[in-house]
């Protein structure tokens, strides 16, 4: 949960775009997904529905699993964009769905017993409220059905997740408001956290030490035997799957005059009255959340360079990928594409608008500085209905897609089963088979690159196997064709890649000890140079840096140094242990550490000592929600989420 300390550039557009996702993807997102009750956990021929969990006795079903996961997995790729696929990739998503489900049954069952309710009343007024229900200011009952249910859903399943939340949201306020902090507090937290840090080091890299290393046949042989679990393959699935994609299914489908005219003027005020927008380009020089007034200027100073780069004839493209500390779009040449009023922080989009296409400039917001040039300016308007029409028709041809497509995969199913094979379904139904190449857990699947359930239920099934997977409106009918098994490959199989291995670990031990060796020598911090010396090594003077960024300047993360830094009693002082990264080892030198100034202070504290009680709250709700997990009786007994067992 956000505390608004945290400052992840991978998702700084997620935060530049403040209201940047329609009131229809924030319900999509945060609702529960109609098609998965609709589907279930598959079509019902090979298994009973069983829990994967129960909490005090109150079993969770998979197919609440499978909502809970679609939404996280929507949540990330609102986030993350095209990086969405990499953290897919990286998280289990059914185990965080089902963590999620726990914790708002746990919170549930204590709001129950704390007596907290949401009237009908405050759920009412809370959905009129919502500007996206509204037309002409005023709650509008034809455009919060149409809203709802576009995004999958029927109204009053919006309306329970929607009184769930403001369930919780009045408990975690009362959890919450228990927690102040003292400024005594807030500032002691701010020092820790902007101390200077200057380090001087000595680098054993590992692959100093590899040349020395010649292992024999035999000891490649015996460390293949200590280590063979390091070398084992994962089980591997290979499939075929059909996708029901609605727009292919109906293609043909034409929409009539009357159902594109209704469908305009339904949606006139949300979709096709479109207000002011720009387009622009950003190149970011972040500063980080309570930096100091030297760490600002330097940043300023940075943009006030790029910004001369361009205006002397610079190309904006390479001078984002070159500066811009924004990931998402660096790759991009910083392009942000087009945006109204309401979708950026509001420092930003003050500036955007008041510069005119091609003008660039600087604007300070609170992730730093952004080198700003405007691309275009597009005036307000209302799509006249020919304009809206091709968007019209692809969107009720979705819909009649996604019915087809509902309607012909449970036939599809029974045809599969019956030994009809999925070639001569998908030829019928004028789609194609995708047999991708065979694939482990967690890896990405070919022709579905953003969906881990196709994967998931792949593990969940033997050869043969048919099942429907459910995918918001868009489903596959897959088909296992084989299953390896997990599998240790023989020695003869991978022995170069087994001597590698140990020749690694030789030459990292080898680093290490030499290391230990030489920190054996430095006895006070004027050994250092000479200890150094008479083993022909360089010394490393860093930049200084501030602590809480947890990385060495000139190496990169390396928080167990950050920490120990801290610890260190006198200054000039050595790190009492070797330190290692990436398999070099280190002896680190801490020369110079110092905190920021009262004036630091000044300027930060008010800012800093919100994010700092955020911080602390947040805090507070984990550890009570912790608690009432320690108290509940939870009980996991799914495969696909790990051996039975109990919490």
């Amino acid at each position: 949960m956000e505390t608004g300390l945290s400052y992840d550039k991978s998702v700084m557009l997620g935060g530049l775009r403040k209201y940047g996702q329609t009131w229809i993807i924030r319900i999509l997102l945060g609702g529960i997904a109609f098609f998965l009750t609709f589907w279930g956990i598959g079509t019902g021929f090979f298994s009973q529905v069983r829990p994967v969990a129960s909490v005090n006795g109150v079993r969770i079903l998979p197919n609440q699993i499978e909502s809970e996961a679609e939404t996280i997995r929507r949540n990330i790729q609102s986030v993350y964009g095209a990086n969405a696929p990499a953290v897919l990739k990286s998280e289990n998503i059914r185990a965080a769905a089902l963590d999620q489900i726990i914790e708002n049954q746990l919170v549930g069952e204590e709001a129950r017993h704390l007596g907290i309710e949401v009237s009908d009343a405050a759920l009412e007024q809370r959905i009129e409220s919502e500007r996206a229900f509204q037309r002409d200011g005023q709650f509008d009952l034809a455009i919060y059905e149409d809203a709802v249910r576009s995004a999958g859903m029927l109204p009053n399943e919006y309306e329970a997740g929607l009184r769930t939340s403001m369930v919780e949201q009045t408990l975690r306020e009362m959890v919450e408001q228990g927690v102040q902090v003292s400024g005594d507090e807030a500032r002691h937290a701010y020092d820790l956290r902007n101390q200077k840090i200057t380090l001087r080091y000595i680098e054993l890299p590992y692959s100093g030490f590899t040349a020395g290393v010649s292992p024999t046949a035999q000891q490649i042989a015996a460390y293949y035997k200590a280590h063979a679990e390091d070398f084992r393959e994962p089980e591997r699935a290979q499939i075929q799957f059909i996708h029901y994609d609605p727009l292919a299914l109906a293609a043909k489908f034409a929409p009539a005059d009357k159902e594109i005219n209704d469908y305009y003027n339904r949606n006139l005020k949300s979709r096709f009255t479109h207000s002011d927008e720009v387009s622009a380009r950003h190149i970011l020089l972040s500063v980080p959340e309570g930096a100091t007034e030297e760490e600002k200027s330097a940043a300023k100073a940075k943009a006030e360079d790029v910004l001369k780069q361009l205006k002397s004839g610079g190309d904006f493209i390479k001078l984002a990928a070159r500066y811009s500390e924004d990931p998402s779009t660096r790759p991009k040449g910083g392009e942000l594409g087009s945006f109204g009023r309401g979708q950026m922080i509001k420092p930003f989009e003050d500036a955007v608008f008041r510069m005119k296409p091609g003008e660039i400039g600087i604007v300070e917001t609170r992730f730093g500085y952004h080198v700003v040039r405007v691309d275009g300016f597009t005036p307000a308007h209302t799509d006249t209905l020919a304009q809206a029409r091709p968007k019209i028709v692809d969107a009720l041809r979705t819909e009649a897609g996604t019915k087809l497509a509902r309607d012909a995969i449970d036939q599809d199913v029974s045809a599969a089963l019956s030994g009809e094979s999925l070639g001569e379904i998908a030829e019928k139904r004028g789609l194609e088979v995708a047999e991708p190449r065979p694939f482990a857990p967690g890896e990405q699947l070919a022709g579905a690159p953003s969906d881990t359930k196709l994967a998931q239920a792949a593990f969940s099934l033997e050869a043969g196997q048919v099942r429907a997977v459910p995918e918001a409106g868009a489903p596959y009918l897959l088909k296992v064709i084989a299953r390896t098994p997990s599998h240790i490959p023989l020695l003869n199989e991978i022995e170069s890649k087994v001597r590698d291995a140990l020749i690694r670990a030789s030459a990292e031990s080898d680093a290490r000890a030499a290391a230990q060796k030489l920190l054996s020598q430095i006895k006070s911090p004027a050994d250092f140079d000479k200890v150094a010396a008479a083993g022909k090594l360089e010394v490393h003077t860093t930049d200084p840096f501030t602590r809480s960024t947890n990385s060495v300047a000139g190496i990169g993360e390396f928080p167990e140094v950050t920490e120990a830094c801290a610890l260190v009693p006198a200054i000039p002082g050595v790190i009492d242990r070797v330190m290692e990264q990436s398999a070099n080892s280190y002896i680190f030198e801490v020369i110079a550490r110092s905190a920021p100034s009262d004036q630091d202070w000044k300027g930060a504290e008010q800012s800093f000592t919100d994010e700092y009680l955020a911080q602390r709250r947040a805090e507070a709700w984990a550890r009570f929600i912790d608690q009432l997990k320690s108290d509940a009786e939870i009980v996991i007994h799914n495969d696909q989420l790990g051996e039975t067992s109990s919490m």
